[in-house]
């Protein structure tokens, strides 16, 4: 771990939304960070069919090169990011951002353990997994690791009110609370629920849902994490404005 003071930005579940990116953006303009994280369900869906997903990829792809170029190009930083369940499990290797899913990974001077796509729940998106699989994965992924700054999951942990839908459904994973509460990082950070955006402290750990860009939630949104021996300082940049979420005196 890197106990120096740095600025990480965090953006969620951008879903092609180019515009409501740029307007984010720009509202960054007074932030300088370090390093620079997305959640996931980056670009356009590709083919429902997985028949066709394959051959049918181009689109999806291209708009994922497009969102991160974008990020890219706005800030002077490391871009990395997972991918989500709208997102395909093995995106391009030429893209302009640091593809986290499934590695263990020093950016900025932070460790960074990155758990791409979704679940237990299936709808037939690209990128999913169940619990079985999920807890295989991240067993292998985390094994003997030590610590790490930041966990960053495309999916929320099981029940924790950052994976609570419209309906009232828990959609959050046991496998990823099951490892969050073992691996017990600085940060977690997810997305994947778009309307349950916010932070809550699980067991004394400050976890982040950022993914509120896409639709139902659809807001201009990146929550400035403030580091020094830890997130000291949350802050979201909303629709225009500066939201206060979590200072650590």
């Amino acid at each position: 771990m890197n106990d120096d003071r740095k600025t990480v930005v965090l953006i969620g579940d951008v879903h092609a939304e180019w515009e409501r990116l740029q307007r984010t953006l720009d509202s960054l303009a007074t932030v300088d960070p370090d390093l620079v994280l997305l959640t996931g369900d980056i670009g356009r869906d590709p083919p429902w069919q997985r028949a066709q997903r394959r051959a049918g990829r181009r689109a999806h792809d291209d708009s994922v090169r497009r969102v991160l170029a974008q990020v890219v190009a706005a800030v002077d930083a490391p871009v990395a990011f997972v991918p989500g369940n709208h997102d395909l499990h093995d995106p391009p290797r030429d893209l302009p951002a640091v593809n986290l899913d499934g590695k263990l990974v020093q950016l900025a001077g932070l460790s960074i353990a990155g758990f791409g796509g979704a679940g237990p729940r299936a709808f037939g998106y690209a990128y999913e997994w169940n619990e079985a699989e999920a807890e295989a994965r991240l067993e292998s992924l985390f094994d003997d690791s030590g610590a790490q700054d930041i966990f960053l999951s495309h999916t929320p942990p099981l029940g924790c009110g950052l994976d609570r839908t419209h309906g009232g459904i828990d959609a959050g994973s046991r496998s990823v609370a099951e490892r969050l509460s073992v691996l017990r990082p600085r940060l977690f950070v997810c997305g994947h629920i778009h309307e349950a955006w916010g932070w809550r402290e699980i067991d004394g750990i400050p976890c982040i849902n950022a993914g509120a860009m896409g639709p139902p939630a659809g807001q201009d949104l990146a929550v400035v994490v403030e580091w020094e021996n830890g997130p000291r300082k949350l802050t979201a940049f909303r629709d225009g404005r500066q939201e206060p979420l979590r200072e650590v005196s």
